[in-house]
């Protein structure tokens, strides 16, 4: 959606949604393990740790594919990737600074793996730094107020990330049928009623404070992508109510298939959140109008 986009323009969406998938996965992990993984079976807690380990290591791999790329789009190609002052330029700006603190977020998440007592806490940890590796590039750098755009981004991706990354989580649970998964996952849909409110809160509130203008919300890309964001992630909430209203009750009660069911439309919730992914990927390459709200630099 980016004007004038070269190949590596494009090539860096996919990218950049890959790591936004897999980085704010391991950090909802990481969230849904310290608050649930004491109520799982030990097996499901094992296999818990062993995904954060893998979000989190996928996430690592992707974030350094996305750097040789825009090392690529610096550089006008393939010379770029292989030109010391575009890595100098990057890594000296606020993505190479994004990339460390992300770095940082994703190797406490990996500690899980080593089932050290400290390690869900300093994987909690690592989920913070995550998120505010976003708040350190991007949109939130670029407009005022920075230090309210930046507060915004974090506890909406800390919120998203609680909401995305307990999905596969609950299908697993879901579709095991245990006597105890359906309490489970009634605990965390009522807490998770909470979560998705500040995600819509946090989400609008930074849709304001960066478009400013009602009117210019459609005369970019921009906010074209803003509304396909938005439909996704009304698409989820409607799916995350079906299963609180329809299939978990189903499922307490013991109705055969229900469990099945509920896990299948979990599992669909997920793939509606990786399109919410890609969408967000789209947005970050182009910008909302300046509405004279724009930092000069």
């Amino acid at each position: 959606m980016q004007p004038d986009a070269s190949a590596w323009d494009a090539a860096a969406v996919p990218v950049r949604a890959g790591y936004y998938a897999t980085s704010l996965g391991a950090a909802g992990l990481a969230l849904f393990y310290a608050g649930y993984g004491h109520r799982v079976e030990a097996g499901d807690a094992a296999w818990l740790r062993r995904l954060a380990l893998a979000a989190a290591a996928a996430a690592i791999a992707l974030s350094l594919l996305a750097l040789v790329v825009r090392a690529g789009v610096l550089g006008d190609g393939v010379a770029g990737v292989f030109d010391p002052r575009a890595w100098s330029a990057m890594m000296d700006s606020r993505v190479g600074d994004a990339f460390w603190i992300r770095l940082a977020g994703l190797l406490l998440i990996a500690l899980l793996a080593t089932r050290w007592r400290v390690a869900p806490y300093l994987a909690v940890a690592g989920a913070l730094a995550v998120a505010a590796s976003y708040a350190a590039m991007g949109h939130t750098t670029l407009y005022q107020p920075r230090l309210a755009l930046a507060a915004l981004v974090v506890v909406h991706l800390l919120a998203l990330s609680f909401w995305v990354g307990s999905l596969l989580p609950l299908a697993r649970v879901a579709a095991r049928g245990r006597p105890q998964a359906a309490a489970l996952i009634a605990d965390w849909s009522r807490l998770a009623r909470g979560v998705v409110m500040v995600v819509l809160a946090t989400g609008a509130l930074l849709a304001v404070l960066l478009v400013r203008r009602a009117d210019l919300l459609f005369t970019t890309a921009y906010g074209w992508a803003l509304a396909v964001k938005l439909a996704l992630v009304l698409a989820m909430l409607a799916l995350a109510l079906r299963h609180a209203w329809a299939l978990l009750p189903s499922f307490a009660r013991g109705q055969p298939g229900a469990n099945r069911r509920l896990a299948v439309s979990i599992r669909i919730e997920a793939l509606v959140a990786l399109a919410v992914f890609w969408a967000a990927a789209e947005m970050v390459s182009i910008h909302p109008l300046d509405a004279g709200h724009r930092l000069a630099h």
